[in-house]
C-alpha cells in the first residue's frame, strides 16, 4: 500500500474513534462558559444566567473576589455535575 493511502486510512480510523468517544457520553469533562452577575446574595452567593437561560445561585471559587452586578464571569461545570457548578474566574 502506498504511504499516502496508509496516512489517509490512519486519519480516517482516528476520526472514527474520536466520533465514537464523543457520542458515547461515557467520558467526563469540564464545561466552562461566560455569564454575568445578575444578583449578589447576603449568603455569599451570586445569581447568574446559565447558557440555557436559567437563573442559578452559585458560589465563587476565586478567593478574595468581590463580584458586582453586571460583572462578567467564567462559570465551570466540573465533569458535567450541575450540583458542583461554580464561578471560577472574572472575565
Amino acid at each position: 500500500m502506498h504511504t499516502s493511502n496508509k496516512n489517509i486510512n490512519a486519519v480516517e480510523m482516528l476520526a472514527e474513534q474520536i466520533v465514537k468517544a464523543t457520542q458515547s457520553h461515557t467520558h467526563a469533562y469540564d464545561r466552562t462558559f461566560s455569564s454575568v452577575i445578575k444578583a449578589v446574595n447576603n449568603d455569599g452567593t451570586y445569581n447568574i444566567i446559565d447558557n440555557g437561560g436559567a437563573e442559578r445561585k452559585l458560589k465563587c471559587s476565586a478567593l478574595n473576589t468581590a463580584l458586582k452586578i453586571g460583572q462578567y464571569v467564567w462559570v465551570k461545570i466540573p465533569c458535567g455535575r450541575l450540583e458542583d457548578m461554580h464561578i471560577c474566574g472574572v472575565k
